[in-house]
């Protein structure tokens, strides 16, 4: 089959629920935030079921907010891609392309074969110095998960 079992599920629930949320308007005082609220819930159920990969699954609010009229495309827009979230996303550019040229293994190799570590702190610090020197340019979750096998 196309999809696993999980994600069919995921399919079926997101689309139910949607259906069920803009069908039933369990808030009649505001109906565009059933609307939300029913983009919402297809969303979750996409992004916790993997229906479809994350990053497609993001952009089905810029396209189903002003296909329901909830709001204008202009104003998802913004929301979306913030300088904040432009800076999250160049983030993970950056640490995507050191982690394929692969930089942190060279700089680990360069830091530990230059310094002559004999005993485990100045291999620490080694270390600590390397983490704290690739945290300026990138995130630091990806300078953990590139440096722990080195370390180990």
């Amino acid at each position: 089959g196309l999809w696993k079992s999980q994600q069919m599920i995921g399919f079926i629930l997101g689309v139910g629920v949607a259906v069920l949320l803009i069908g039933c308007r369990p808030v009649p005082e505001y109906p565009d935030s059933n609307t939300m609220l029913a983009v919402a819930a297809l969303c979750a159920c996409f992004w916790v079921f993997e229906v479809v990969p994350v990053y497609i699954t993001a952009l089905l609010p810029i396209l189903l907010l002003p296909l329901f009229e909830v709001t204008s495309s202009d104003i998802v827009a913004k929301a979306h891609w913030s300088w904040v979230s432009l800076l999250v996303v160049d983030i993970c550019f950056v640490s995507t392309a050191l982690e394929r040229v692969g930089v942190a293994r060279r700089l680990t190799l360069k830091v530990l074969l230059s310094s002559g570590v004999r005993r485990p702190g100045e291999f620490l610090a080694c270390f600590m110095a390397l983490s704290w020197l690739l945290s300026a340019f990138v995130n630091s979750i990806a300078i953990a998960l590139l440096l722990t096998p080195f370390a180990v």
